[in-house]
């Protein structure tokens, strides 16, 4: 959900606010979804505005932008609306795949929002809402997308949570993942080709949960979408298993997000999870839907929540309104009909190995063509002083992007069935060190001198 460089890269960046509620989101008719929204096929567009870019919230990209409010629908099937950033390298012409990239987002706020941080936040904002010093990892995450722009590709960052900002919510970000590469396609200045556009998801940790939903609800939900492959990093798609593993990590402060963002969703869920945690728990949990998640991971790191709870933690995940809740966030057994890639770290802390074995497992059962990378690297480190899921959220990118311009390329074929491999690192994968230096290295250099990215190609 964030890395480890990026958490550091924030440490000056934290203050604590001091409030308990969840902020308003910033006053933008442009959010304000329209009363006859209902009457809207799913992915249609309500409204766009051309906007200008920024990586790391302060360096411009030189592409052309556009943000596109669309319908999606909600977790219990009703209509709803979202937002995505689009990104078209500057000059282009003619159609071209799309590359859709959830961010780690985990946080139940618009200003942490793809849409928000990368057009109109700082990393020093006081009049943030969400207190005086706030960071939004999209607006990190986005260097890692623009290797799409690189490629001469259209790049969208959908606000998988949708206007309501949600995180953790079965079954809704997929809706809305699916439904924002509709709008894209469908956006003419974009210049695609509408559903016919080859496409491709990539995520990470929070932006791997989005994606996994993605593809699993595409086949009933979107079959018409062009995906060529989907690729993603820790999932965390068993919260027990998650729980218990990041308890007293570096990243302990994701356990405090998840349980209000699964609180923000379920009422039932949120007065009893109140009944198991003590007045100082109760605090922490409520505020963090206060801040983005670097300034809560940070806020907590080493969170533990033996000392925040009255009673043990097995007797919590006994209760059935807890249970129900995260069992309706796990894993569903729905294979996807897309070729997948999946890497994770062995010694994972945050999404721990045993639950995206149970995932990639569920997939192969049901039929499903999934390329799986469990990476050794790093091999058993303390997890409270060193993050592997923050290290392979960096070492992993690369392997996931070379495959991602393989399946897009259609070179080379995929075999049928689970390609399933244990390595040292993905790093070293056939492939992957090719595309360090042009898709990475070079992206980066343009980003920060403000070059034209991806319109030669």
């Amino acid at each position: 959900m964030i890395a480890l460089a990026m958490a550091l890269a924030m440490l000056p960046l934290v203050m604590v606010s001091g409030a308990s509620a969840e902020p308003p989101p910033p006053a933008d008719s442009f959010y304000d979804p329209p009363a006859e929204l209902g009457s809207l096929s799913p992915g249609a567009i309500v409204r766009s505005r051309p906007v200008d870019a920024n990586a790391l919230q302060l360096v411009p990209i030189n592409v052309d932008a556009w943000q596109l409010l669309y319908r999606t629908t909600d977790a219990s099937g009703a209509p709803e609306a979202a937002v995505t950033t689009i990104m078209v390298p500057r000059g282009a012409t003619g159609p071209r795949p799309l590359l859709s990239y959830q961010a780690a987002t985990d946080s139940t706020l618009r200003i942490c929002n793809p849409s928000y941080s990368l057009v109109a936040g700082s990393p020093i904002d006081p009049l943030s809402p969400a207190g005086p010093f706030t960071f939004a990892l999209p607006s990190a995450e986005v260097a890692l997308a623009a290797a799409g722009l690189a490629e001469g590709w259209a790049v969208a960052l959908p606000d998988h949570g949708s206007i309501d900002d949600r995180f953790l919510t079965p079954r809704q970000p997929g809706y809305a993942v699916l439904d924002g590469i509709r709008a894209a396609t469908s956006f003419a200045p974009a210049g695609l080709d509408g559903i016919r556009t080859p496409t491709a998801l990539w995520g990470y940790s929070g932006g791997a949960i989005a994606s996994s939903w993605a593809i699993e609800e595409h086949p009933a939900y979107a079959p018409e979408l062009n995906i060529k492959g989907a690729a993603f990093g820790a999932p965390e798609r068993d919260l027990e298993e998650s729980l218990r593993s990041a308890n007293r990590a570096l990243l302990a402060g994701l356990i405090p997000i998840a349980l209000a963002s699964i609180a923000k969703d379920s009422p039932e869920f949120a007065a009893e999870i109140d009944q198991y945690l003590t007045p100082g728990g109760k605090a922490i949990v409520a505020k963090a839907r206060n801040h983005c998640v670097g300034q809560n991971v940070l806020e907590n790191i080493w969170f533990d929540y033996e000392q925040h709870l009255n009673a043990p933690i097995e007797e919590l995940l006994a209760n059935p309104v807890i249970r129900r809740e995260i069992d309706a966030r796990g894993i569903t057994g729905r294979a996807p009909t897309v070729p997948t890639y999946i890497h994770n770290g062995v010694s994972e802390e945050v999404a721990p190995i045993v639950g995206t074995d149970k995932l990639v497992r569920s997939y192969c059962d049901g039929g499903g063509q999934v390329t799986y990378r469990r990476e050794e690297f790093p091999s058993n480190p303390p997890k409270e002083f060193i993050t592997t899921h923050g290290i392979i959220a960096i070492s992993g990118s690369p392997g996931a992007f070379t495959w991602i311009k393989q399946r897009l390329s259609g070179n080379p074929p995929l075999a049928a069935g689970c390609d399933i491999q244990t390595v040292p690192s993905t790093l070293i994968e056939p492939g992957v060190p090719e595309v360090i230096a042009p898709s990475f290295i070079e992206n980066l250099l343009s980003l920060v001198n403000g070059e034209p990215i991806g319109a030669h190609r």
